[in-house]
């Protein structure tokens, strides 16, 4: 307790020397903070840009001290330096290379507090000190492994502490030379990152792959000064980072999102939650970010990156759960692993498995894409995933090609897609031996899982609550979230988050887990998620439906609901039933003078037939020579008057069969109607809206055109073969009538 008491009074005495230059740079004018901070606060997504300059994945980046350059490191073995304020304003900036290369993956970088040297570590268990200026190599220490995170301590600027696969913990001495490191800790798991206090370098916080985040006092190094809480089911740590104070602590467990802790306390501040949020598949970093460290970042395997704000978070409790909205960032094609924070220029910068950096910022600039206050319209990839991929990925980077690698894409997709398919809570149990998995985005370790030494053993948490723990999990196991297979696939944007929402369940029960060691509520945390879950895909089926309702209308203006669209289903079959009543009316129109016109034709007809008995009577009435005569004419007379009978009838057939013609061309709408009956509907139409009063000569222009008619009628039965009787007939009447 005496030694925590003299960290506190350290730490106090060291922030108020901090808050004093502080204050003292604004009192001088400086005040961009005050800047940043404002639109930082405003920020539902941040302007983006790239910078182009390696040949395969980015795996390490660091800001130097002042915020002028950038380091990066990554597959293709070069350790790159850009200027950020050529690079900000120009794209014609060009980044500067190292002389010296690795020979492997490069994972880890640093600045002395000088900015005249930069560190890189990696694969090839070697640390490397290069001169910023001439980019010549000045020093190497070699190691027993890959070397997986290092850093410098911003106090002395001669400390330089390095953590490496073989499980140890090393600091050096730089003014010393090659002599022999400090070996902190030593363990059999091996150490994923390694960070020095800000303002005390006799502290440092380390990540461990199987015991979690601890923090360290190099002057009292038998044991370590606080051990973080962790949960057995996911032990490993990936990164640990302090805010420019000191008084905050960040870490980054496989699968768990970042969680915030006092460095005095092993008990958690805060847990930021987001169900889209995940990392398991590549060893990925967290940061504070802002003015005031007022945001909490990190990367994700489902390609975005999240900005949580820390509005809300009361420093003096514990376990807080925090589900505050947060910035998602939207720009990257592939996994996103490394965040850093540029606190001078208010500068983002963020790399992964692409061959591409993003530098991200609140301000507009040329050149720049993006908005500061209109969140990400499609806040997801949207390029198609890849289901398949090759076992080997080329390492031959001799073509200089910085060009998007497919091959590249193709595997981290896959490795995504297989881990979420392939884990269950199980797992976690056994889970330490793949917490290195992927290190580097070009080769997957698998180092075999080893027992805990009798050190490591004195640290962990007693048998009794391992059994407890060890039967929660049990009764936990296999479980996907509720109703997510049954949901619609065009509910997510792409499988990853698909998958990321069927292990909902898990990954909330561990996120529980892991900030409060006891259960906080998690059905009703599920409850709320899946109720969220359900809103997606009705939204999505409201979606689906709304484009066939396009489709189907093919307007511009789409129906919102679907009373709006009944309404307008109804209006449309109102307006096809009123066409169909317009057709009909017009084909009674077209009826009713023809009608008339037939009525007047028989009154005639009526009239002339005592005409036509007088004249028989008479003819009946004169002498004949021979009975053959007689016969001859009776027989002629009588076929007049059927004659004259049946043309009236004959006649009304063929204006019914022509009444029928046109309203089979009136339903169909054929516009290929002979001139013929265009004219006498044209007339037609003319005598029904004269009035009654018309004068004959109306009448009598319609009879000619309807006795016309009729002959072309009886013409076209004489063509088909038809027996001419009608004809026969009216010459024989003829013939009677002369004599």
């Amino acid at each position: 307790m005496s030694l925590w008491r003299n960290l506190r009074s350290l730490e106090t005495r060291n922030l108020d020397l901090a808050l004093s230059q502080r204050e003292n740079q604004l009192v001088a004018g400086h005040l961009p903070s005050a800047i940043f901070r404002e639109r930082l606060s405003a920020a539902q997504n941040l302007y983006q840009r790239n910078l182009t300059g390696h040949y395969g994945c980015v795996n390490a980046l660091e800001f130097s001290s002042g915020g002028q350059f950038l380091a990066s490191g990554g597959d293709d073995k070069r350790v790159l330096l850009w200027n950020i304020d050529r690079e900000v304003v120009s794209k014609l900036g060009k980044p500067r290379s190292m002389n010296e290369k690795h020979a492997s993956n490069i994972f880890c970088l640093g600045f002395d507090t000088q900015n005249s040297y930069i560190f890189s570590g990696g694969n090839d268990d070697l640390v490397i000190q290069h001169d910023l200026e001439t980019g010549k190599i000045l020093n190497h220490f070699s190691h027993d492994g890959p070397v997986y995170g290092l850093s410098v301590d911003r106090i002395s600027g001669h400390l330089l502490s390095v953590a490496t696969e073989h499980g140890e913990i090393l600091v050096y001495d730089l003014r010393a030379g090659k002599s022999e490191p400090l070996a902190l800790a030593k363990f059999k798991t091996p150490f994923n990152a390694v960070e020095f206090h800000p303002l005390n370098g006799h502290f440092l916080a380390t990540a461990n792959a199987k015991r979690g985040a601890m923090l360290w006092d190099l002057r009292h190094h038998q044991q370590p000064l606080c051990q973080y809480n962790y949960i057995p089911e996911s032990p490993s740590c990936m990164s640990v980072r302090f805010n420019c104070n000191g008084t905050l602590l960040l870490t980054l467990h496989r699968r768990l999102p970042p969680i915030l802790y006092s460095p005095g306390s092993p008990e958690p501040v805060a847990t930021f939650y987001h169900d889209e949020y995940f990392n398991s598949c590549t060893m990925k970093s967290c940061t504070f970010a802002g003015p005031q460290d007022e945001l909490v970042v990190s990367g994700s395997d489902n390609f975005n990156m999240f900005i949580w704000r820390l509005e809300g978070v009361d420093l003096d409790e514990k376990n807080q759960w925090m589900e505050t909205t947060p910035i998602i960032l939207a720009g990257h094609r592939s996994i996103v692993n490394q965040v850093r924070y540029n606190r001078e220029r208010c500068l983002l910068a963020s790399s992964g498995v692409e061959k591409i950096i993003k530098l991200w910022s609140p301000f507009a600039q040329q050149g720049w894409e993006g908005s500061l206050t209109q969140a990400e319209a499609l806040p997801y990839c949207t390029r198609a995933l890849h289901r398949e991929s090759s076992d080997h990925v080329s390492q031959d980077f001799s073509a200089r090609n910085t060009d998007e690698d497919q091959v590249m894409l193709a595997f981290f997709d896959t490795l995504v897609q297989h881990e979420l398919e392939s884990w269950s809570t199980m797992d976690n149990q056994n889970s330490s031996k793949s917490s290195t998995d992927t290190s580097t985005c070009s080769e997957v370790s698998s180092p075999t899982e080893e027992q805990p030494s009798d050190e490591e053993r004195d640290w962990d948490q007693d048998p009794q609550t391992d059994r407890d723990q060890n039967e929660e999990n049990v009764q936990d196991q296999d479980l996907d979230t509720p109703n997510v297979s049954e949901l619609s696939w065009q509910t997510y944007p792409n499988r990853i988050f698909y998958l990321i929402a069927k292990k909902r369940r898990a990954l909330l029960q561990l996120a529980v887990r892991g900030t409060t060691r006891h259960p906080r509520n998690v059905d009703q945390l599920l409850q709320r998620l899946l109720g969220e879950q359900k809103q997606a895909a009705t939204q999505a089926r409201i979606s689906d439906w709304l484009e066939e309702t396009h489709r189907l209308f093919g307007d511009d203006e789409l129906p919102t609901t679907s009373a709006e669209a009944a309404a307008r289903e109804q209006r449309r079959r109102d307006g096809v039933l009123l066409c169909r009543n317009r057709r009909t009316q017009e084909l009674k129109i077209v009826e009713t003078p023809k009608s008339r016109i037939g009525q007047r034709k028989r009154k005639r007809k009526s009239k002339r037939q005592p005409f036509q008995a007088s004249k028989l009577r008479r003819a009946t009435g004169r002498p004949r020579t021979t009975e053959m005569d007689e016969s001859s004419a009776s027989n002629d007379t009588e076929l007049n008057y059927d004659s004259d009978e049946e043309e009236p009838s004959s006649g009304d057939n063929n204006n019914n069969n022509a009444n029928e013609r046109e309203r089979e061309n009136l339903r169909t709408d054929d516009d290929g109607d002979n001139s013929s009956t265009t004219s006498l509907t044209s007339m037609e139409a003319q005598f029904s809206e004269a009035p009654s009063t018309a004068s004959s000569f109306l009448f009598h222009q319609l009879e000619t055109n309807n006795n016309s008619q009729l002959t072309s009628n009886q013409n076209h039965k004489a063509v088909n073969g038809l027996i001419p009787d009608i004809c026969n007939t009216e010459s024989t009447a003829s013939t009677s009538s002369s004599m």
